[in-house]
């Protein structure tokens, strides 16, 4: 299976090339709203998890930019934590001498606190970064860490990145009803992002997310849009409530994908992970597939032992 997959449309980064380069589901967080289910690898160790030849990678980069007419990010992100692969800032180099489409990182921000990430990451042109949390109770409920991540290193991480960060830094905000989208909770967020605002080039936007993908927790509720227009008129101009906009299928890949996963599913309940490894797709693919799917309603979903399983 190819790690390049794509383009997928996405709702912050338009038409997006994912490069996947940490196998299923290992990661520094485990956290409740993930759509992938429960974190099977907890782990802050930085090694090469995938063994990835440049030279094929790069060829395949070009050949997936020659054969899409519109690719507005090449984007590491995937079914794990990226920066955990010790050769992203090879990896980043390698992307930047064969285009010059914007690199995008998508991270937990977990491990900013390991300079060897912060070096990595100043390759690209965007970091995104999760900040779901303005201290440690609010980091462990909602993105469960490994042991050692806590949240004064998150942020220091966080303001050493962008005190040698030349690009773009955008925060997201996964807010869930009654656990982070209080006033209060809301004021400390405000407070660390005015801390933090006057370092480097400092944060460019602020992401305010929902769960709109179902999750493998039953403590996961979005809040109304009432309460998301005040929590966005508190943290000011640079944040915005990021709205689902619906996918048109263009062409005949995704019409294709949804009728092998709809067949896939007719035979058993089958997870996300299921359902890549049979037809051999990527996960962020039939994520994006999945979300279609559930809202047209032909797909339902039920959970056991905290992993989704999808059937007609």
């Amino acid at each position: 299976m190819s790690i390049i997959y794509g383009p997928v449309l996405s709702r912050r980064f338009g038409y997006s090339l994912g490069i996947d380069i940490v196998p299923y589901k290992i990661c520094t967080y485990d956290c409740i709203y993930c759509q992938l289910g429960k974190t099977t690898n907890k782990t802050v160790e930085r090694k090469r998890y995938i063994s990835i030849d440049l030279a094929e990678l790069i060829e395949g980069l070009k050949k997936a930019i020659k054969d899409n007419k519109r690719i507005d990010y090449i984007t590491f992100s995937g079914a794990g934590e990226p920066t955990l692969n010790q050769d992203i800032g090879i990896l980043i180099d390698g992307v930047k001498k064969v285009t010059n489409i914007p690199v995008v990182v998508l991270t937990g921000g977990g491990i900013l606190y390991k300079e060897s990430v912060r070096e990595d990451l100043k390759k690209a042109d965007i970091v995104k970064i999760s900040f779901d949390a303005p201290n440690d109770k609010i980091l462990r409920k909602v993105n469960r860490p490994h042991r050692e991540i806590g949240f004064s290193k998150n942020k220091e991480g966080l303001k050493k990145l962008l005190s040698i960060f030349k690009g773009r830094i955008w925060l997201e905000i996964m807010l869930i009803k009654d656990i982070n989208d209080d006033i209060g909770t809301v004021e400390e967020f405000k407070n660390i992002i005015d801390e933090i605002d006057d370092i480097g080039t400092g944060i460019e936007r602020i992401h305010l997310n929902t769960a709109v993908r179902p999750t493998g927790s039953k403590d996961v509720s979005i809040p109304d849009l009432k309460r998301l227009n005040k929590i966005k008129a508190m943290l000011g101009r640079k944040a915005e409530i990021i709205r689902y906009k619906r996918i048109e299928v263009s062409g005949s890949g995704r019409k294709d994908l949804s009728n092998d996963i709809i067949e896939l599913s007719k035979r058993r309940p089958v997870s996300i992970k299921d359902i890549s490894e049979s037809l051999e797709v990527n996960i962020n693919e039939v994520i994006k597939c999945l979300r279609e799917l559930l809202i047209e309603g032909k797909l339902k979903y039920k959970i056991y032992n905290s992993t989704k399983y999808y059937y007609v």
